[in-house]
């Protein structure tokens, strides 16, 4: 289960592709979050991918 909540406008971090540097569009982690279980297929060079933060 998730929940999606509406927000300001602060300072984020890119999520960018550690293969080919692609960012990934639209998308985007607030200073100090914790994420487990994210995952993107990056557009440009195919590779799945793992987000966590710790």
């Amino acid at each position: 289960m998730y929940t999606i909540t509406p927000t300001v406008e602060s300072d984020i971090t890119k999520i960018v592709c550690p293969y080919c540097k692609e960012k990934v569009p639209r998308i985007g982690l607030q200073k100090e979050s914790k994420i487990q279980g994210l995952t993107f297929k990056c557009r440009k060079c195919g590779k799945l991918w793992e987000v966590k933060t710790e």
